[in-house]
C-alpha cells in the first residue's frame, strides 16, 4: 500500500520512487491533477518496459536500458533486455552504491578543481553531469525517434531543499512529509512485485513541460554552454568589438604553479572560478587511472581551469617534467569538449523528436557546424602522437579500439628506431627524449567515437579529433600559395592544439602558419550538411571568434607571439603564461669571457640586411687576420637563410672554410669536424637546426662567434661549454673567446641567455658592449 500522506500533492520521496519503478510522467495526458494512486498504478503497470530509462521507446523497439545519469532503468528482474556485447557494461543500472562511489569520486576530483570548500547545495549542482555514452551520427540517428527527460534528479532540487544555482523559485516544488521512514524505499523497490499496485515512493516534481529550458538554465553555468550559446545580447557585441578591434585590457598574474602571465580580458571578463561543471562524469574514473592520482596536480588543475574557460592559452613554460601532465590535461580538455557536444546534438535531436510526434515547432536548434571534425592537435612527430592518441583511447574507456594494432606498427617504436635511441645515450637527455621512437614527421590520423568504440585512421570527414604534424596537414590542404586541394575539414574546429611549438620551429612554421590560414573558412562543398542545424556563427563567418587555440612551448618566439597577436581571437579573451627566465649563462662553465655586442638597426625589415652588412664588413676581416695564428672558429647562426647568405659569401670571396647544415650527411658533417679539429680549414659555419637534429660534438673550437643567439637557451651553454670540453690541455682560457651579437629585436633570445633580471639593461642601456666573465 502506498504510504499515508497529509494531502494530494506529490511529496519528493514519492515522486522518486515512481520514477524508480517505471516511466512516469506526472504532467501526461491526464493533467497535472492526477491522483496519486492513479499514477502509482500507472508506474508499476510500466514496470515490465524497464525502469525510467531517459528514453521511451517506441512501440516496435526493444527499450534500451543506457539513460542519463542517475536517470537510469531498472529492467524488470525476470524480463530484462540484455544488450549486445559492446554495450552489456552499461546495460544494467547501477545500484546505490555504486552511485555514491561514483558520486564521491566525482566530487573528490572537483575538489582538486577549486581550493574553496563548496557546500553540498553546490555539490551537487555540479554533479549533475551526465555518464552518457560518446555520440555520434549513428547513436543520434538512433534517437530521432524516441524522447527522453534527462534531467536528473539532483539537478531539480538540493537534497536539502534550498534553491540550487540553477533553479528559480517556480522550479521547487512543494514538499510534503510522509509517515514512513525512508530507507524502506529500497528495499521495497527491490523486493517489490506485480502483485502489489502500490509499494512506490518518492520523486521530485519535474514539469514535464520545462524539462528543456532547465537544461539550458543549467548549462549556462558551463563555461562551454555560454561560450558556444546563441547570444546575440549587447555583451557579446562588446566582446567582439574588443577582439575585432584588440581593445584588451591586460592584466598581470603571478601564479606559483604556472609562472607569470598577462590576461588579455574581453568586457571585464576578469579571472573567473574553476567552472561549476567541468567534466563529465564518464571521464573522472579513466582521467584518474591515467593521472594515476585522484585528481589534478596543482599545475595541471591551474593549466586546466583556464583551458576551460574557452580562453586562448599560450604556455611558454614546457619542459619534459611537465610533458606527460601537460598533454594528460589538454587530451582531457579535448575529450570533454567532443562528449559534451556530442550530448547537446543528442539532447536537440529529442527536442525535435518529440516536438514532431506532438506536431509543434521545435524552434531553431543550432549544434554543429559545416563538417564533423571539432578538435584538431598539432604535435611535431610521431612519437608524440602516439603517446596524445593512447592518452585519449584510455580516457574514452572503450570496449572496442579500431586499427590499434595498425597504430602501433605505424607510430610505435620499430626496431630501427630502438636501436637509434640505444644510440642516442651519449646526446642530451632532452635529445634523447625528443627523438626516442619514431620521428616521422609525417602524418595524419582522424579519431571517431561510435556508441562504445573508437575508430582510428577515420575518414577525417567522419572525424571528432584528428592528431597532424603540419607537413601532414600541408600535403592535404595543397603544397604550394594558390593550389586549393582540399581543406573543407578544417571549416568547423573549435578547438585547436599546438604543442611542442619550439620544435615545429625547427621543422618549417610555415605549415603551422598556413593551417591557421585554413581554418574556420567557408566550405566549397557543403559535404551532407544540415545547415538548419549550422550554428549560426559559422553561417556567417565569425566561428575563429568562438575557437579556442592552445599553443605550448618551451620558450616564446616571434613566430609564436604572431600566432597569439593575429590568430587567438577567442571572445573570451586570452592568457599567455611566460616565466621568469634565469638564464642559461649560468649553466657555463668554461672560463671564457663571454661578450654581447649590441649593433645598431634601423627597422625591423631591415634588420637582417644590418647585420649581415656589419658582419661581412667589419666582423669577418678581423677574424681573417686572427685566424692567421689561430683557425679554430666557429661561427653559429640560427637562421638558415642567414646560414645560406653567408655561406654563399664566404664561398665567393674564397674564404677557407667548411659549413654544416641540417641537410649535411654524416659523412659530410664528419670530414668538416675532422678539418676543423685539424687547423686545415679556418672557420667552420654551423646552424641551429644541425645541432638540433643532431648535436656534433665539435672538437677545437678557440673562437665561438654567435652570428645571432640560438632559439633555444641550451644551445648557448652547450656550445661555449664545447670549448672546455672538446680542447686539449695545450688551449688555455687566455686564448678562448666568445661574442654574440643581438639587436633590440631579439628580447626574447637575450632574456633566455642572461636571464629576465638582466635583460632590460642589454637591450635599453647606453653601452653597446657588455662583458660575462
Amino acid at each position: 500500500m502506498p504510504p499515508a500522506r497529509k494531502s494530494n500533492k506529490l511529496t519528493r520521496k514519492e515522486l522518486q520512487q515512481l520514477k524508480e519503478y517505471g516511466q512516469l510522467d506526472p504532467l501526461g495526458a491526464t493533467g497535472a491533477e492526477n491522483d496519486l494512486d492513479e499514477m502509482i498504478s500507472k508506474a508499476i503497470n510500466r514496470r515490465g518496459q524497464g525502469r525510467f530509462s531517459g528514453v521511451i521507446p517506441l512501440d516496435d523497439e526493444k527499450p534500451r536500458g543506457r539513460g542519463r545519469g542517475r536517470g537510469h532503468g531498472r529492467a524488470n528482474r525476470e524480463g530484462i533486455d540484455r544488450h549486445s556485447s559492446s554495450r552489456t557494461k552499461h546495460a544494467l543500472a547501477p545500484n546505490k552504491k555504486q552511485k555514491k562511489e561514483k558520486t564521491d569520486a566525482y566530487t573528490k576530483l572537483l575538489k582538486t578543481l577549486s581550493a574553496s570548500t563548496k557546500s553540498a547545495s553546490n555539490q551537487n549542482a555540479i554533479v549533475s553531469d551526465e555518464e552518457d555514452e560518446p555520440s555520434t551520427d549513428e547513436d543520434v540517428e538512433m534517437h530521432e525517434n524516441q524522447e527522453t527527460v534527462p534531467l536528473s534528479d539532483d539537478d531539480m532540487a538540493d537534497g536539502d531543499g534550498t534553491l540550487s544555482g540553477s533553479q528559480t523559485e517556480e522550479q521547487v516544488y512543494e514538499i510534503d512529509e510522509v509517515e514512513q521512514d525512508a530507507d524502506e524505499s529500497g528495499d521495497d523497490e527491490d523486493n517489490s512485485s506485480n502483485e502489489d499496485d502500490g509499494d512506490t515512493e518518492d520523486l521530485v516534481d519535474a514539469k514535464a513541460s520545462g524539462d528543456f529550458e532547465k537544461i539550458e538554465v543549467c548549462e549556462e553555468h558551463d563555461y562551454m554552454g555560454s561560450h558556444f550559446a546563441e547570444d546575440n545580447s549587447a555583451l557579446m557585441h562588446e566582446k567582439l568589438a574588443a577582439v575585432t578591434q584588440k581593445g584588451y585590457k591586460q592584466v598581470p598574474i603571478d601564479d606559483p604553479k604556472l609562472g607569470t602571465a598577462i590576461l588579455f580580458d574581453v568586457a571585464n571578463g576578469g579571472i573567473k572560478p574553476a567552472n561549476p561543471k567541468p567534466l563529465k562524469q564518464k571521464l573522472v574514473k579513466p582521467f584518474q587511472k591515467l593521472n594515476k592520482k585522484d585528481g589534478f596536480t596543482d599545475f595541471q588543475r591551474g593549466l586546466f581551469n583556464w583551458m576551460d574557460q574557452y580562453r586562448d592559452v599560450v604556455y611558454a613554460g614546457r619542459n619534459f617534467e611537465k610533458d606527460d601532465e601537460i598533454t594528460t590535461t589538454y587530451t582531457l580538455h579535448a575529450m570533454n569538449h567532443v562528449l559534451k557536444s556530442r550530448d547537446r546534438e543528442k539532447k536537440n535531436n529529442t527536442k525535435l523528436s518529440k516536438a514532431h510526434a506532438s506536431g509543434t515547432d521545435a524552434g531553431e536548434l543550432r549544434d554543429r557546424g559545416f563538417t564533423r571534425p571539432r578538435v584538431l592537435i598539432i604535435t611535431p612527430f610521431r612519437n608524440s602522437a602516439h603517446k596524445i592518441v593512447e592518452k585519449i583511447l584510455k580516457l574514452s574507456s572503450a570496449d572496442q579500439e579500431i586499427n590499434l594494432a595498425r597504430l602501433n606498427k605505424e607510430y610505435g617504436p620499430g626496431e630501427n628506431d630502438e636501436a637509434e635511441s640505444k644510440a642516442h645515450k651519449r646526446k642530451p637527455v632532452d635529445f634523447q627524449q625528443t627523438f626516442a621512437g619514431n620521428i616521422d614527421d609525417s602524418f595524419r590520423i582522424g579519431i571517431k567515437f561510435q556508441f562504445n568504440t573508437v575508430k582510428l585512421y577515420a575518414d577525417f570527414y567522419r572525424a571528432d579529433i584528428i592528431v597532424a604534424s603540419p607537413i601532414g596537414l600541408r600535403m592535404t590542404t595543397g603544397a604550394q600559395k594558390g593550389d586549393r586541394k582540399d581543406f573543407d575539414f578544417l571549416s568547423s574546429i573549435e578547438m585547436v592544439i599546438v604543442d611542442q611549438c619550439d620544435v615545429l620551429l625547427m621543422q618549417n612554421w610555415d605549415h603551422v602558419s598556413h593551417i591557421f590560414e585554413c581554418m574556420n573558412k567557408t566550405p566549397k562543398k557543403d559535404h551532407g550538411c544540415d545547415f538548419s542545424r549550422v550554428n549560426n556563427w559559422f553561417l556567417e563567418g565569425m566561428s575563429e571568434y568562438r575557437r579556442q587555440t592552445i599553443l605550448i612551448s618551451e620558450y616564446m618566439t616571434p613566430e609564436i607571439q604572431a600566432i597569439f597577436n593575429n590568430n587567438c581571437r577567442s571572445i573570451e579573451g586570452k592568457v599567455r603564461f611566460k616565466p621568469v627566465m634565469q638564464g642559461a649563462i649560468a649553466d657555463v662553465v668554461a672560463q671564457v669571457s663571454q661578450i654581447f655586442k649590441k649593433l645598431t638597426v634601423k627597422r625591423l625589415v631591415t634588420a637582417a640586411d644590418d647585420r649581415f652588412a656589419h658582419f661581412t664588413q667589419n666582423v669577418l676581416p678581423e677574424l681573417q687576420r686572427s685566424a692567421v695564428n689561430d683557425k679554430h672558429t666557429l661561427i653559429f647562426v640560427s637562421s638558415y637563410y642567414d646560414f645560406v647568405r653567408i655561406r654563399n659569401y664566404l664561398r665567393d670571396k674564397g674564404f677557407s672554410f667548411a659549413a654544416i647544415s641540417e641537410y649535411s650527411t654524416r659523412t659530410e658533417a664528419m670530414h668538416a669536424r675532422l678539418d676543423f679539429y685539424n687547423g686545415d680549414i679556418q672557420f667552420i659555419l654551423y646552424s641551429e637546426r644541425a645541432h638540433f637534429y643532431h648535436r656534433y660534438p665539435i672538437k677545437g673550437i678557440h673562437h665561438m662567434v654567435f652570428y645571432s643567439l640560438p632559439d633555444h637557451p641550451l644551445y648557448y651553454s652547450e656550445l661555449v661549454n664545447l670549448m672546455l670540453t672538446s680542447n686539449d690541455e695545450t688551449a688555455s682560457s687566455a686564448q678562448l673567446s666568445c661574442t654574440a651579437f643581438y639587436t633590440k629585436y631579439d628580447q626574447l633570445k637575450v632574456e633566455r641567455i642572461v636571464g629576465t633580471r638582466l635583460t632590460p639593461q642589454l637591450i635599453s642601456g647606453d653601452r653597446s658592449q657588455y662583458t660575462f666573465a
